[in-house]
């Protein structure tokens, strides 16, 4: 895991963008977005790629809060509302206009499709935060989403007042690059645990990016390391 010190978040805007457009003028490539403070990111990122470039890629969402389509704590719904464009791009959306599915419908078809595309991509880019309990994506620590007893992709759980969907430890470990931006100083013991210890991931889920092949850390904490 590489690590960076930044002082502000855009500045991840560029290695994270560069990194897509090598990816996507060699073939097929899955971009995996988060919710919350990486949104405006996110959006600046498909900004800068060109209509061209987007038609390889395929975008997902790396968690998303059980609800009606649409409804206002749902991630693509703040992304769209955020500006969010698409462009040529193919989005897989776990919520869908008109579906009545249960959680556990809606994540065995977002298992699915996430696993396909994840075979499918040359290339599979992750980009996530970190919360102040060190979740990544929708896996919190201690939470059934810990459990490895299933190779699924995805996974479905309960956690008042959400239900939530998020990718699993498996599928990040598909990933061939992840690059996760935890900003604040509420975030410091976590970043420097991140950095200094090799914890359990049912601790910290968010060591789990350390087992991805190319991993890069940006924060206003702490210094680079490599890990």
């Amino acid at each position: 895991m590489q690590v960076y010190k930044i002082g502000v978040p855009e500045i991840a805007i560029s290695p994270l963008t560069s990194k897509l457009k090598g990816a996507l003028n060699i073939g097929p490539t899955l971009w995996l977005i988060p919710g919350g403070s990486n949104i405006p990111l996110a959006v600046a990122v498909m900004s800068s790629l060109s209509p061209d470039l987007t038609s390889n890629l395929t975008v997902a969402l790396t968690d998303e809060r059980m609800g009606p389509y649409n409804h206002p704590d749902s991630n693509w719904a703040q992304l769209r509302l955020a500006g969010f464009n698409p462009q040529k791009a193919r989005i897989i959306e776990v919520l869908k206009e008109n579906d009545q599915s249960d959680l556990k419908a809606i994540t065995e078809r977002y298992n699915t499709e996430i696993d396909t595309a994840l075979d499918e991509a040359n290339t599979a880019i992750g980009q996530f935060g970190m919360g102040v309990d060190g979740r990544i994506a929708g896996i919190l620590p201690n939470s059934v989403a810990t459990n490895e007893a299933s190779y699924s992709a995805v996974v479905g759980y309960t956690v008042p007042p959400f239900n939530l969907i998020t990718i699993s430890f498996s599928a990040i470990r598909r990933l061939h690059s992840a690059f996760l931006i935890a900003m604040g100083e509420p975030k410091y013991s976590q970043i420097v645990n991140l950095i200094n210890e090799d914890l359990e991931l049912n601790v910290q889920p968010a060591q789990i990016i350390k087992q991805v092949s190319e991993a890069y850390l940006y924060n206003d904490q702490m210094a680079g390391k490599q890990a």
